[in-house]
This record gives structure tokens, C-alpha cells and sequence, in this order.
């Protein structure tokens, strides 16, 4: 790309910020940024970063059939796990190539399980007792197109993307969108009731709470394979578009009108996300016309820093730490198949109760 070009495209994503970083900034986030190597190795994507409250983090491979297989077959994906002063272990093989990973106040793990010869599903694991069930499967008698990131209310209601990144499953949801799974009822049996929230022409990939379960965080990131049939107006409306919307949400879990906090144009992508105790929003941009890193953002959606990782590796998700951890960001990579940690400056915000 000639050098024009590239201060063009850096010009736009500077624009669509508030401010550039300074250093006092960055220093209150990364005060002494140090990347420690947690877990390498494998052939797949490594995503969906999640703590337990015994300090324990979680961590999903997704083994892509395409670079993954093998004459013995296709590989179901795993999902790893940390204990507090351990080394990484399966904690399931396979995994029905889940993506996203949340864990709730009472250690019940919800996976977005996708596509690729996955579940697309969504399910929960009682990390007390073992216990699993399936709580979302379908739309509309449709089955989802690959479930991809989650997050969860103080209420339980689950929110979680669905979208189609790889995979040759027929896609039977003819819309990229977000949905909201309800608690439920007494005396209920089978799958939880199931509310589509959103649902637009563009790929809605990681979402996040705010810490007052006030604000959906919604990551787009899309490479320009959109179009699916039936599409409504994205707040977004470009295709190959990347940034981070924000959605205030009612007492019942529903949305209202979107702000854009980060317009990346089609020079970037916004992935998994989390947040700290204050609000701020951790962003894994695994690209972007500024370079690839974690990029922080206040609920104002002022960029307040961003960090590189090591090699300017591509980060895909990121999550805190529990316990001594609680200011311990954990990353997963694509491409190399690794999880850093490192400590900030911030405590992630904690699962509501």
C-alpha cells in the first residue's frame, strides 16, 4: 500500500476517535505493561476468555476444519482451563467448537457453541456439578447460523450473537442478529424462551454488559460477507464494516437506539470485549488501519489506550481475571494460537448477582 494510502486510512480511524492515547493515559491502564505467555501451540483459533470464582480462567479452541483435520476426521474444538497457579488443561474435548465463554456469580458457564461441525446452540455447564443442558437451539424452527459471543444479566437473561464466519452448514437464519435468552418459568421444562433483540446487515460478533447492565456493547466485524436476505438498517450501513455500537437496554432487556462509540470504517474489526470496574470497554482488534491491539474505550467512547502485543500479534478476545487476580486481562490470539495475561491498572468487573 503506498504511503498516502496508508496515512488516509490512519487519518479516518483517528477521526472516529475522540483523542489519541497520551501517555498519562496509558499509564493509568498498562501502568507496567508485561506479557506473560499463559498457553501456545494447537491448531486452532484460540477465543472465548472466562474466570470462574475460584480464580480458575476458561478459554475455547476453536479446531476449524479447514487446517485442523486430519485422516482420523474433524476435530470438535476444546475448551481449556487455568486453575489459579496451574497450567492450562482440557477441560472438554470436544466442545462442540464453542466460541464464547461467560461465567455467572454461581459458576454456571454459558457457551455459544458454533458452527464448522459444532453445536450452534447455546448451552450451560454447572462448573459445581457437571450438570449440562441445552437452553437455545432454534429461531423460527430455523437453526442459528453459529453462536458466537455471550454475556449475562444480573436477571440471568443471556444475550448472544449469532453469525456465520466459516463453516459449510447451510445457513438457516437468514439474518446476522443478536438474541436474548429469558430465565425460565416455574415448572418450565426444555429450551428457555428465546426473544431476537437485533438483528441487521451487519455482523454483529462480540457483546458485552456494561457494569450497571445498562448498556449492550455490540463489536462489529465483517469481512465483507454480508449479505444474507433479510437485512434490516444497520447503525453501521456499509459492508466490511468494523466498529463498537452501544445499545441502552430497558428493565426488561430491550434494546433501544444505537450510539456509535468507534467507526473503524472497513479498515478494522472489532472482536471480543470486556470491561473494568469504572465502565471502560477492553476491545480485541485483531485489525485495524491503526494496527492491530487491545484498545480501550470510555462509556463515552473516548479512546483512552491501546497496547500492541507481542509480534503485533492479532488479539480475537480478552477477559479479566477473578479474585487475585481481578486486574489480570487475559488475551487470546488468532493465527499463532495463543493466551497472554498481563496486569493492569483496572479490576474487571465482576459477574452480576
Amino acid at each position: 500500500m503506498r504511503l498516502p494510502m496508508i496515512l488516509a486510512a490512519l487519518l479516518c480511524v483517528l477521526q472516529s476517535h475522540a483523542e489519541v492515547p497520551t501517555p498519562a493515559r496509558q499509564q493509568e491502564f498498562f501502568p507496567a505493561p508485561s506479557f506473560e505467555l499463559v498457553h501456545s501451540g494447537g491448531c486452532g483459533v484460540m477465543e472465548g476468555i472466562a474466570s470462574a470464582s475460584d480464580g480458575s480462567a476458561y478459554f475455547t479452541e476453536i479446531t476449524r476444519s479447514v487446517g485442523c483435520s486430519d485422516a482420523g476426521g474433524v476435530q470438535g474444538g476444546r475448551i481449556w482451563v487455568v486453575p489459579p497457579g496451574g497450567r492450562p488443561r482440557i477441560f472438554r474435548e470436544p466442545s462442540n467448537m464453542a466460541a464464547g465463554l461467560a461465567i455467572d456469580a454461581q459458576d454456571r458457564m454459558v457457551t455459544a457453541e458454533g458452527a464448522d461441525y459444532g453445536g450452534r446452540r447455546v448451552s450451560i455447564t454447572d462448573l459445581r456439578t457437571g450438570a449440562y443442558r441445552v437452553v437455545a437451539y432454534f429461531h423460527e424452527n430455523r437453526q442459528f447460523n453459529a453462536p458466537n459471543d455471550v454475556a449475562i444479566d444480573r436477571a440471568g437473561r443471556i444475550y448472544f450473537s449469532d453469525l456465520r464466519l466459516f463453516g459449510p452448514e447451510t445457513i438457516e437464519q437468514r439474518i446476522n442478529a443478536v438474541y436474548r435468552i429469558d430465565p425460565p418459568g416455574p415448572g418450565a421444562k426444555g429450551l428457555w424462551p428465546l426473544t431476537r433483540i437485533l438483528g441487521d446487515n451487519s455482523k454483529m460478533n462480540g457483546i458485552e454488559l456494561s457494569p450497571d447492565q445498562r448498556i449492550l456493547y455490540v463489536g462489529l466485524c465483517d469481512p465483507g460477507t454480508n449479505a444474507l436476505g433479510e437485512q434490516g438498517q444497520a447503525a453501521l450501513d456499509r459492508t466490511g464494516a468494523g466498529g463498537l455500537v452501544a445499545y441502552p437496554l430497558d428493565e426488561a432487556g430491550r434494546p433501544g437506539a444505537p450510539r456509535v462509540l468507534l467507526d473503524l470504517q472497513k479498515s478494522g474489526c472489532v472482536d471480543g470485549m470486556a470491561t473494568d470496574s469504572e465502565g471502560n470497554v477492553y476491545l480485541a482488534l485483531p485489525g485495524a488501519a491503526s494496527g492491530p491491539g487491545i484498545y480501550v474505550m470510555t462509556p463515552s467512547g473516548v479512546l483512552a489506550a491501546r497496547l500492541a502485543l507481542p509480534h503485533n500479534e492479532s488479539p480475537v478476545n480478552l477477559g479479566f481475571g477473578r479474585g487475585p487476580e481481578a486486574d489480570t486481562l487475559y488475551v487470546a490470539t488468532v493465527g499463532v494460537g495463543k493466551v497472554y495475561r498481563l496486569r493492569t491498572g483496572k479490576t474487571g468487573s465482576l459477574p452480576p448477582r
